[in-house]
């Protein structure tokens, strides 16, 4: 991929141009990164109110009984967004979808183990482990680079 740089000085806002044959997988990553609908805290309902949680810190975002939740490593926080929405706005370098219900933060994996059935259990700090979807074994694989 080239990188072209071009200062103008009546420019009054910096603006990205993407000239390409066909949108990729890599383009797509591209476009959402730089986008500025990606968010760095998200708002969330606990017990205790309403709670501000900053996007580095979330262990897993998954649904349980139509309710989507928030995962760190110190609570479980409601989210009022749809699994599908969040996953559009978060950095897909960082997350990845692991299921149907569920997204984890590729960050904050301690490890994985992957049986010889093709299931892979997730496994975050303080041993909080989750399964990821056989369906999605193979976008796991490709995005962490397995």
């Amino acid at each position: 991929m080239k990188i072209e740089l071009s200062i103008d000085p009546t420019c009054e806002e910096p603006k990205l141009i993407i000239i390409t044959n066909e949108v990729t997988d890599e383009i797509t990553k591209i476009m959402k990164l730089l986008s500025s609908d990606s968010f760095e805290r998200v708002s969330a309902h606990t017990h205790r109110g309403v709670k501000i949680i900053d996007i580095r810190n979330i262990l897993r975002i998954y649904t349980e009984q139509k309710k989507v939740y928030i995962q760190t490593s110190n609570e479980i926080a409601e989210v009022k967004l749809r699994l599908y929405e969040l996953e559009e706005k978060l950095n897909p370098n960082q997350f990845v979808r692991i299921s149907n219900s569920e997204i984890v933060n590729i960050k904050e994996i301690s490890n994985m183990n992957i049986s010889k059935t093709g299931t892979i259990e997730v496994t975050f700090e303080g041993n909080i482990k989750t399964f990821a979807s056989r369906r999605y074994v193979p976008k796991i694989k490709k995005q962490l680079g397995l």
